[in-house]
């Protein structure tokens, strides 16, 4: 049964990408192929194998009814594993330019909408005009991994979205999530992007609680804002502001399940409740740029405050060469603060394949302590990372990805490698 999914996952996959679209209808697919392998210096050897089926159908090229399919089929090669299915998108959407009305329904993701992660159910929308979708949705939540349904657990809400010209785009939600018969969650979520003449770029969002039992200084309980300013051709100047309270676990797990290589370090970026800073970029000569930043984090639970001095270059194209080269170096200061660290990369287009290798150093890792009701944030000693990863061209339907990295610790090097042939139409 465990190869019969990832077969006919493979097949369906090979027959949909060597579809088009033509007068008839519309037809887009991609098919990942995917091999990741994981050695460990005091453990056993993890394999494993995946294929990811997406593609987009409508039966006229008018697109009125779309049916959008975004599948994985994952299997660990190792004696009593089991097969893993992932399912990210499967629904379908009647979004007709000459009619008002807009239908959603099946397993679907609403982040740009509502920012409640995924949603088994359907979304119902009227178009004020060609710009504005107001809307309400309703259904259960239901992980990507799949397993049984569990009708307990109950989200819906209200939303109106718009899409301006220029890329603008913003969001305002009322949403209600209910388990067991009880209100979990009640909340407005607003998301925007916005840009100002090409020289202002604004992005954020911001979730603020409505449940009676939640205190009144944890009612704004995730903020998030990045805005760049192109001051001149020459640079540019970044701020950025982000607060909340505990981790965003839809998230990681939708992240996890469509990059395995995405590790677990990388959950220290949800740590902190409160990190702001200012970054300025400027280029003083053609092909290189400078970097310099400024960064203040704090852990408020447990009065934690770390801070940071990044300095960093990029030059591309040395020396006509085609290759380029970004370093950078940080000066880490505070409470729980990883030692100074730095990163480097060196990449090249060849034409038919690039290649990209970085090597870094980090300190601090993210983990899960038995019996703790928090992670926490543990230390390493003199941790390195080596990687190389190469992306082959064939053809306009079919190129290859091979990565490498080579984690140095002592007593504990771990080896990862990812394969994956993808198939485009």
């Amino acid at each position: 049964m465990k190869k019969f999914a990832l077969v006919f996952l493979a097949v369906a996959g090979l027959w949909l990408s060597a579809g088009a679209s033509t007068g008839d209808y519309y037809l887009r697919s991609s098919l990942y192929l995917d091999w990741f392998g994981a050695s460990y210096e005091q453990g056993p050897f993890m394999n494993q194998v995946s294929t990811r089926l997406k593609f987009e159908f409508a039966p006229s090229v008018n697109r009125d009814w779309t049916v959008l399919v975004d599948v994985r089929d994952r299997y660990n090669i190792q004696e009593g594993s089991r097969n893993q299915f992932v399912l990210y998108d499967a629904r379908i959407t009647y979004n007709p330019q000459s009619n008002p009305f807009y239908i959603s329904v099946g397993q679907m993701n609403l982040y740009d909408t509502a920012g409640i992660g995924q949603l088994l159910g359907g979304v119902l929308g009227y178009k004020i005009n060609k710009d504005l979708l107001l809307g309400a949705y309703g259904g259960l939540e239901q992980q990507v991994y799949v397993g049984k349904f569990d009708t307990h657990y109950q989200k819906y809400g209200l939303f109106a979205r718009y899409n301006g010209s220029g890329a603008t785009s913003l969001s305002l939600s009322y949403n209600h999530l209910r388990f067991s018969g009880t209100t979990e969650q009640s909340y407005i979520y607003a998301q925007g992007f916005v840009p100002v003449k090409k020289t202002l770029f604004a992005f954020g969002n911001v979730q603020y609680e409505l449940g009676p039992h939640v205190a009144a200084k944890d009612r704004l309980s995730l903020v998030f804002i990045n805005v760049r300013l192109e001051l001149t051709r020459y640079a540019d100047l970044t701020a950025y502001f982000s607060s909340g309270k505990g981790l965003d676990f839809h998230r990681y797990l939708l992240e996890k399940s469509q990059d395995p290589s995405f590790n677990d370090q990388e959950l220290q970026r949800f740590f902190y409740s409160s990190q702001y800073g200012l970054r300025l970029s400027f280029k003083p000569i053609n092909n290189v740029r400078v970097y310099l930043s400024r960064q203040e984090s704090e852990q408020k639970d447990f009065h934690l405050k770390n801070h940071t001095w990044r300095f960093g270059a990029s030059a591309s194209d040395i020396l006509k060469t085609g290759f380029t080269l970004y370093g950078d170096y940080s000066l880490n200061r505070g409470d729980l603060a990883e030692s100074n660290s730095y990163y480097l990369s060196l990449s090249k287009d060849f034409g038919r394949f690039s290649w990209y290798a970085t090597f870094s150093n980090t300190y601090n890792g993210f983990r899960y302590v038995a019996g703790a009701e928090t992670p926490q944030i543990i230390h390493f000693n003199n941790y390195k990372t080596l990687g190389s990863s190469l992306f082959f061209y064939l053809n306009r339907r079919v190129s290859v990805s091979i990565e490498y990295n080579f984690y140095i610790q002592e007593k504990f090097n771990q080896h990862l490698f990812f394969v994956r042939l993808m198939f485009r139409k």
